[in-house]
């Protein structure tokens, strides 16, 4: 978070706190900027709303002081944005065990907190330990060999820390990969990772306060879910770019409402989930010298899709000449098919009517990498009501622009876009509901573009790079022009023109 302004704290966290996530951890070394960010971003949750903060101390940069830790956590102990549990401070780590039991508790006891660090190498001792109110693990949410991901860690964790409910927290991941010269590996992120562990989740809720979801932006370990960000990455990290993972968090939505509620909702949109990794597994890269990852051998080569749909449908998964068709019924539908050189497609077909068809234009599988890649393109398509009974496949999250097929054509010959002016959004709810798409090269037309994909009317820019799309305001937001000076983002595709601000919209409509 290096290159954060306050607005990007915004927008990320606007963006988390509409999944139903309540806090996010802000992990935190030894680094000079760092302090200053952390006033930042405090500052932007509190303008965001609801969404806490709490401090993951990562004691492998982080000073193994409990002075240090007591007055970072203490001088934003009685922020309202602070996140606490039984009103005390919530505080958690990476690694810590330099501080021992009786450091912790000094820390516990000046900061009235709430302990759940991950510490490693307490297996067999967590009763010299008692300090500990809970205990993370950070490595269960992945397989650690080739099998799938079950729940025989978290089974062995819970029966050391004991049968209380809390004592033990646990994490949720869809992938992990990093290809450096001094970490090169990948675990096994294939069948239907994130969908089964949040099932596995479910199945143990009663066990756990807390789940935590790994990550919003850890590009270096690819299993970041949030926007990419080139200048925040770690040096060497050459695999992210054009890999979208956005498309995850998204889902995520549907899940945190069932942990939360304890019963899984209802599905009220039809939506096709999908991913892929770019090459072979076993591919040879004509210009990587660090060779294939450890674990390189127990991915599948395979495309992954995940269908949420409200009724009965066709669905085809398609990917170059490798294609699955299914009958799926309401409800969650988890598909496959094996991978093949060319393009994905998905598609949805209901009483006749195709509904979904969409092939992003940023993904290639290709059987001759010149360098070795192990992350996933991750994307998504949601079918759109767009009146007079015909509906248009959109996509649901995107990095660049995209076409897709649909069953009517709008004219542009009858109605064309007209500036509105800078609107504002209330209370930290989105105005605008149809489609949102975040990109680089955005700007006023860019979004006009994409909201014609799916015959809105109205388009509203964002923060610079964002772009919502929609028929009418929504959440409160009544459409009013306030001042231009509060619509101040540059764009991000062309920084002559302006495109929104924190919770202020550039808006265009079609008359």
């Amino acid at each position: 978070s290096y290159s954060y302004t306050q607005g990007d704290w915004q927008t990320d966290f606007a963006n988390i706190q509409a999944t139903g996530v309540d806090a996010v951890a802000l992990n935190l070394g030894s680094d000079s900027w760092q302090p200053g960010q952390i006033a930042s971003a405090y500052a932007a949750a509190q303008a965001v709303g609801s969404i806490k903060l709490f401090f993951s101390f990562d004691y492998s940069s982080f000073a193994c002081s409990v002075d240090q830790t007591v007055s970072l956590v203490n001088q934003y102990a009685n922020h309202p944005n602070q996140f606490k549990y039984n009103n005390k401070v919530f505080i958690s780590s990476f690694l810590g065990g330099c501080l021992g039991n009786s450091g912790w508790q000094s820390i516990k006891t000046q900061t009235n907190g709430y302990l759940m660090p991950f510490i490693e190498g307490l297996e067999g001792s967590f009763n010299q330990w008692p300090v500990l109110d809970s205990w993370f693990c950070w490595g269960c949410s992945w397989p650690q060999g080739d099998y799938d991901k079950n729940t025989s860690d978290d089974d062995y964790y819970y029966s050391q820390l004991g049968s209380t409910p809390g004592r033990y927290a646990a994490g949720v991941s869809p992938w992990f990969y990093t290809h450096y010269s001094y970490k090169n590996q990948y675990y096994r992120g294939d069948d239907w990772l994130l969908n089964n562990r949040w099932d596995q989740l479910m199945a143990m809720r009663s066990r756990m306060n807390f789940i935590e979801i790994q990550t919003w932006n850890d590009w270096g370990e690819s299993h970041y879910m949030g926007p990419i960000r080139t200048t925040d990455q770690p040096a060497g990290t050459n695999w992210v770019n054009g890999y979208p993972h956005t498309a995850w968090m998204d889902m995520n939505l549907y899940y945190i409402q069932a942990f939360k509620s304890g019963a899984y909702p209802a599905v009220t949109s039809d939506v096709i989930y999908f991913w892929a990794r770019p090459h072979p597994a076993g591919a040879t890269a004509s210009s990587d010298s660090l060779g294939r990852p450890t674990g390189y051998d127990w991915a599948t080569d395979a495309m992954w899709a995940v269908v949420f749909s409200t009724g009965q449908a066709t669905v085809t998964i398609r990917c170059g000449s490798s294609s699955n068709t299914t009958t799926v019924g309401a409800g969650i539908t988890k598909l496959l098919t094996p991978l093949s050189p060319g393009q994905m497609t998905v598609t949805m077909v209901r009483n006749s009517q195709t509904i979904i068809n969409y092939t992003p234009t940023d993904y290639t599988y290709v059987t001759n990498p010149a360098t070795y890649n192990y992350n996933a393109w991750v994307g998504s398509a949601r079918a759109a009501n767009i009146g007079s009974g015909t509906t248009s496949s959109v996509p649901a999250t995107s990095t660049t622009p995209t076409t897709t097929s649909s069953s009517t054509t709008p004219s542009s010959t009858t109605k064309t876009w007209k500036t509105v002016g800078c609107v504002a959004e209330a209370s930290g709810a989105r105005a605008l509901t149809g489609s949102s798409y975040t990109q680089s090269n955005m700007t006023p037309a860019v979004c006009q573009a994409l909201c014609d994909q799916g015959s809105f009317t109205i388009s509203g820019t964002e923060y610079g790079n964002q772009c919502y799309c929609g028929n009418a305001f929504s959440n409160g937001a009544t459409g009013a022009v306030v001042a231009a000076s509060q619509c101040s983002s540059k764009c991000a595709g062309d920084s002559t023109q302006t495109c929104g601000g924190p919770y202020r919209l550039s808006v265009t409509q079609k008359s």
